[in-house]
């Protein structure tokens, strides 16, 4: 098994190139040494979290007091219309993968950074489709046992799933895709891309959308009340246009800056500090609580935060 990396620096390890040092750090390819260090970890009694790309992570200054594991297992392949991807895999490649085959039901999800696995633990999307949509089932690692655990099991919701509770490993995911022609599915997510890359210009670091969308269903009639019709879609209010309503436009802390084209974008434009980022986050929070009665959530996970 691999030796474990004292005080690495998880800035090097996310999107933000933000975050002190994890105590110690490992990156593994190998489902068996995956199990194997999550092991060695639970019989340590060492806290740990098992990232992928770093593209949902916000890393507190202070680092993490523990193991950080990257999982980086890949693999991915095709067998009558059901694909299986390992969780370090790219999104991105998986969406690839899957457009070339001609199998629709990723093609939205363009654009997307990070790893299949994370997208499966936070239930990530965009433009009307996530990733759950067409999962059939998740291969995973309790610290003792490998199984498997069917779609209705993982209790997916928006941005949400039971692996941000069970705290499984993830190591595989399969999908069941409907067949759809590759030529119109390349341009749909061509078409796709050219709307995301309006919002998150190449090169930014960033996490990318900070807070969570608000569900429709989840507020009351009064609420309700202060938001234009015409600003609800897919069924939830965009987080960028409550924030842009409360001025969040551009507003600065530090080296973290508010792009000026989207409300819901917090960039690193320098040496940015994870407690420049958190601090700005929360005031603008706090605005849209004030304006609007509206709590907003983090999209993205917090890690080292006490």
């Amino acid at each position: 098994m691999k030796d474990f990396t004292p005080n690495e620096p998880l800035s090097k390890h996310t999107t933000l190139g933000i975050g002190g040092p994890a105590k110690f750090f490992v990156e593994t390819e190998h489902e068996e040494e995956l199990k194997d260090i999550v092991k060695s970890a639970l019989a340590g009694k060492i806290p740990f979290i098992v990232i992928g790309a770093g593209s949902n992570l916000l890393v507190s200054d202070k680092g993490y007091e523990g193991l950080i594991v990257k999982n980086t297992l890949m693999g991915i392949s095709e067998k009558d219309g059901l694909i299986s991807a390992k969780a370090g895999d790219s999104l991105q490649e998986l969406v690839d993968f899957s457009i070339a085959k001609g199998l629709s039901g990723l093609q939205k999800m363009t654009g997307i950074p990070g790893t299949v696995g994370g997208a499966v633990y936070g239930n990530a999307g965009a433009y009307g489709q996530t990733i759950s949509d067409h999962l059939v089932r998740v291969k995973v690692f309790d610290g003792e046992k490998t199984f498997w655990v069917e779609k209705g099991e993982c209790n997916f919701s928006y941005r949400d799933s039971d692996f941000k509770k069970n705290k499984y490993i993830l190591l595989e995911v399969e999908f069941r895709l409907g067949k759809g022609d590759a030529e119109t599915l390349k341009k749909e997510a061509a078409e796709t891309l050219t709307l995301r890359l309006q919002k998150y210009k190449p090169g930014i670091a960033c996490p990318g959308s900070f807070f969570k969308n608000v569900q429709v269903k989840d507020l009351t009639q009064e609420q309700l009340e202060g938001i234009p019709k015409d600003k609800i879609v897919y069924e939830k209010i965009p987080a960028g246009y409550l924030l842009e309503e409360v001025g969040a436009k551009g507003a600065k802390r530090g080296d973290i800056e508010i792009a000026s084209f989207h409300a819901n974008l917090f960039m690193n434009t320098g040496k940015g500090t994870a407690r420049d980022f958190f601090t700005l986050s929360e005031e603008y929070r706090q605005k849209v609580k004030e304006k609007f009665g509206i709590e907003l959530e983090p999209e993205v996970q917090l890690v080292g935060f006490y």
